[in-house]
């Protein structure tokens, strides 16, 4: 399914809705990616946490960012209803209506996935009151949620049952056909346009597939309460009602996800205890977690280690052993910035000027850079200002060779190196439309390369001269040495806005994934040579220190 891949991984830099309608089977992909945090709601098969694992693995693989609470409760209906001598006695089921009001002051999610029923029935047979009592519980769940905000994906529950002559909770009482009904109400209300997943439908197929083979298979041991491959069967329906079918019907998905797993099951069991203990419920015998701040600052940290898991592991390294993305982006759409200024521009009173025509003394490295006739033409070796710089506005303006040679990134190629380590890439990719594209497009000019291409294609033609405007924020680091905020990019290429705030995955490297290392706050802006002679002319840089409040008496 990499059709989603791409538009998750697309999507997902820039989607900020708190909502999204979700008319048909593809909005639930858009809802996904467009989530900044999913919260997860069910009773105990939930707060197990494996198939919500599974599918947060499946998410990291795929490049979807989204935070995942799992708030799932041990007990929990939506009901309200509890069996006579629960738990011995010792509780009644909590009710999802006494805390979710809290789950969702708390976690402040845009989107819920929610698995209830297999509790709700209380393990009897059908019976019309307790069928209303289910719907009703449903009902409410998604009026709230609607209430707030929030798009709600509804799983049907599980199947019941386990190996031949086992008696769980419902003994002889054919529960599974209790929660058929359920599920069968769930589906309907698609009419009515709620997104709903049909999870016992899903394992109901799978339960009677594998039964051909061996009669006595059960995805539960005790009928309610699934083992791994009961989980990864939750979860492969979650995913196919996603939309990604190929990866949920796919042999090899336990080894897609077992490489994110442990952190994964890691980073979901801090989040879940903070939230469960922040929220509060009525159900004993539940772990306290951490504060959310020290949870979600463990979290973060295991975030980072994945995301670069995540990038050796989706990447390619090809023949030359060069890098690229995992990502088949679209090619920016082709701008005209309109016609190239005579002169420079007006550089600012409070501008640095690193080159203004005049030479090189603000300069170091590199042989054979010639700074003649006002133009600095690249060189031999890659050259660096003597000064380090961090937060800072930085104006760049450059020509390609005219006429043009070479194809690809053979054709014009030098770089902007923020601090010396983050490239925005300068390339000759104007494009007349009758030879298609030049290059990959994180590989463009303008593009922070090999991690996002420029939103358009903004280039003039080879020997005009062309602007870069830069606003960059570096990334900050904990005493640590961890990153504690990524840096983040702006850039204005021929007055067309190419990137907005565009966070910084790590520097830039030809053969491998970009990556974070502890730096100083301060290091060189550097200019690239990559053998073909691009030539500068006004280059000039304000460093700015974020303003900081006074206190008046």
């Amino acid at each position: 399914m990499r059709s989603f891949v791409v538009s998750a991984l697309l999507l997902s830099s820039w989607l900020a809705s708190s909502s999204v309608a979700m008319a048909e089977a593809g909005s639930l992909q858009d809802a996904l990616v467009a989530a900044r945090r999913v919260l997860v709601l069910g009773d105990s098969i939930t707060a197990d946490g494996r198939w919500v694992a599974d599918l947060e693995a499946w998410m990291e693989y795929e490049g979807l960012d989204a935070e995942v609470i799992d708030c799932g409760l041990s007990s929990e209906t939506v009901s309200g209803l509890s069996e006579e001598g629960h738990a011995g006695g010792s509780f009644v089921r909590p009710d999802l209506r006494e805390r979710l009001d809290r789950v969702l002051r708390v976690v402040r999610p845009n989107l819920i996935l929610a698995c209830y029923g297999m509790n709700c029935g209380i393990y009897q047979s059908l019976d019309e009151n307790r069928f209303a009592q289910f719907r009703a519980g449903i009902e409410r769940l998604h009026a709230t949620a609607e209430q707030d905000g929030v798009t709600i994906i509804h799983l049907t529950p599980p199947v019941y049952g386990g190996p031949p002559d086992t008696r769980g909770p419902a003994g002889d009482t054919d529960y599974d056909a209790v929660l058929a009904a359920y599920s069968d109400w769930l589906v309907s209300k698609r009419a009515e346009g709620w997104n709903v997943i049909d999870v016992h439908g899903w394992m109901t197929r799978a339960l009677e597939k594998r039964r051909k083979n061996d009669p006595a298979f059960a995805f539960a041991p005790d009928s309610v309460h699934p083992g791994e491959e009961g989980h990864r069967e939750i979860a492969r329906a979650v995913i196919a009602g996603l939309g990604d079918e190929e990866s949920a019907t796919a042999a090899d998905l336990p080894e897609r996800l077992a490489p994110f797993l442990p952190e994964v099951t890691e980073r979901l069991q801090i989040l879940r205890d903070a939230y469960l203990a922040a929220v509060g419920h009525t159900r004993p015998g539940v772990r306290d977690g951490l504060a959310i701040a020290e949870a979600e600052a463990r979290a973060q940290a295991i975030t980072r280690h994945l995301r670069d898991r995540r990038l050796q592991l989706r990447g390619r390294q090809h023949e030359s052993r060069e890098w690229r993305m995992p990502i088949s982006w679209p090619q920016p759409k082709v701008v005209d910035p309109g016609p190239a200024p005579a002169n420079p521009a007006a550089v600012p009173t409070d501008a640095l000027v690193l080159f203004d025509g005049s030479g090189l003394d603000a300069w170091e490295g590199g042989d054979g850079w010639q700074a003649a006739d006002g133009v600095l033409t690249v060189g031999k070796g890659q050259i660096q200002t003597k000064q380090g710089f961090g937060d800072c506005q930085l104006h760049v303006e450059f020509r390609m060779p005219s006429p043009p040679q070479g194809k690809g990134q053979g054709r014009g190629n030098s770089g902007v190196f923020l601090m010396g380590q983050y490239e925005i890439q300068v390339l000759d990719s104007f494009e007349d439309g009758t030879d298609g594209p030049l290059t990959y497009p994180d590989g463009q000019c303008g593009a922070l390369y090999k991690q996002q291409p420029p939103a358009v294609n903004a280039c003039r033609r080879p020997g005009e001269w062309q602007t870069f405007d830069i606003l960059f924020t570096r990334p900050r680091f904990a005493a640590d040495g961890t990153l504690a905020a990524p840096g983040r990019v702006s850039v204005i290429h021929n007055g067309v806005a190419i990137h907005s705030d565009t966070p910084i995955k790590g520097a830039t490297a030809w053969h491998e994934p970009p990556r974070y290392h502890h730096h100083e706050d301060a290091l060189p802006i550097a200019l690239q040579d990559h053998g073909n002679p691009v030539q500068f002319r006004s280059i000039w840089i304000r460093p700015f220190e974020p303003v900081v409040p006074m206190v008046i008496e």
